[in-house]
């Protein structure tokens, strides 16, 4: 993986890495159960978690799979979900490693320059907002644009009003893309 993202600076967006299973905002979110640095089981199949984790990991997590919101929420009460720090590094390991490889595929396939030789604060920001939103081409066009033409001005703009209910994660964001070239 030849980036430059900043994961320090991702996690704490995410809240750090955590054991507990829970569900962020599920009343007005699309959020399934999250575990690890933001890892949301609601966006992911059973199939998907046995083909990326060690059977008895998979088989902890495929109960929560494809759960979003409410339903989480009551499946969560009735059979909490708990890691050890070392099963939630394994998760963060591996899907970093595969959400930076189609982030990178997306980049390099949409704009004129590599997602590997963007600025460290480009890649960061950019790796932020696609692990809350998934496909930035179609969840945040305008957002998107901004990133593939490498105009850091807009992008900073466009986080400064995304009009999302994570205005204080958006506001860090276009700080530290305010750093390239400081």
């Amino acid at each position: 993986m030849n980036t430059k993202v900043n994961f320090g600076f991702i996690s704490g967006l995410e809240g750090g890495r955590i054991t507990r299973g829970y569900v962020p905002d599920p009343e007005h979110s699309r959020s399934g159960v999250t575990v690890a640095t933001g890892f949301d089981l609601g966006q992911r199949s059973s199939a998907e978690l046995h083909r990326l984790f060690p059977v008895s990991l998979a088989h902890k997590l495929s109960q929560y799979a494809g759960l979003k919101g409410m339903d989480a929420v009551a499946v969560l009460a009735r059979a909490p979900l708990q890691l050890t720090e070392d099963e939630a590094e394994h998760i963060d390991l591996c899907i970093k490693s595969e959400a930076i490889a189609k982030l990178q595929r997306r980049y390099n396939a949409a704009a004129p320059r590599e997602f590997a030789d963007l600025p460290e604060q480009a890649q960061t920001v950019i790796a932020s907002v696609a692990f809350q939103y998934g496909d930035l081409a179609r969840r945040c066009p305008k957002f998107w644009q901004t990133a593939i033409n490498a105009d850091w001005q807009a992008m900073v703009h466009e986080l400064e009003h995304f009009g999302d209910r994570y205005p204080g994660r958006r506001s860090k964001e276009a700080n530290y893309l305010k750093l390239i070239g400081a």
